[in-house]
């Protein structure tokens, strides 16, 4: 059961993998591009904080969240003239080095820029939610297991941050058995009284619980993403 339980709270960071991956698919960077990326990031961190005071990019949709991502990094890379030189000279494979430097850059500000997280999260679970469907019988049961499980984890964001990957697991395991238990009733009757036992549907069971969370507490299942890991990687 417990093998089980891994499983399944490990997809609480698919949200954020289904962007990694996609840049995990990247040649690595040289010194020069590593510069050049990290100091893109910064300008659409700062571009990001002016825009969080003017409204608030938890309520941003998944289209409006791309529309500004879009918008900030055409912004940035035109006031950058090492960038614009470069991809002027690139000519028809502009394209294609526009679009894997956008996802670097995804990286380092999730990882650095905690203002873009919500907008990530958003772009991210749009992306899973095509493929899992979430019917409104389910969001009756899965929505409350989210919030109990961000209630029980933002507070201690500071903690396991200083935690390593697998003991910050191990900590999650922890709060989705506490967590999911009081709700155990509930999902038997919608899914079948053998859900527990059927390891497949229960790792899709997760999948949603995450596209959930991704919407009340973006940081936190970014703690439960490698993003060290996927920077490396790509």
């Amino acid at each position: 059961m417990k093998i089980l339980i891994l499983r399944v709270v490990l997809l609480l960071a698919l949200c954020t993998t289904a962007l990694l991956s996609q840049a995990q698919t990247a040649p690595a960077d040289s010194v020069a591009e590593q510069k050049l990326v990290q100091a893109v990031s910064a300008d659409m961190c700062r571009q990001l904080e002016l825009e969080s005071k003017k409204r608030s990019l938890d309520n941003l949709s998944q289209e409006e969240a791309q529309q500004l991502f879009v918008r900030l990094f055409t912004k940035t890379a035109t006031d950058n003239k090492e960038l614009m030189r470069k991809i002027i000279a690139m000519g028809p494979a502009a394209q294609t080095y526009g679009q894997q430097l956008g996802r670097r850059v995804g990286i380092v500000m999730m990882q650095e820029c905690p203002v873009s997280q919500p907008l990530f999260m958003r772009l991210g679970s749009a992306q899973v939610s095509k493929q899992q469907e979430v019917k409104p019988e389910e969001v009756a049961i899965l929505k409350p297991i989210a919030t109990a499980m961000c209630q029980d984890l933002q507070p201690r964001t500071a903690e396991l941050k200083k935690m390593t990957l697998e003991q910050r697991t191990q900590e999650l395991i922890q709060a989705f058995q506490r967590n999911l238990k009081p709700y155990a009733k509930e999902i038997s009757q919608l899914y079948g009284a053998d859900i527990f036992l059927d390891q497949k549907r229960m790792e899709t069971i997760g999948t949603k619980i995450s596209l959930q969370m991704a919407s009340q507490c973006p940081e936190v299942i970014l703690l439960f993403a490698d993003l060290n890991k996927a920077k490396a990687s790509k």
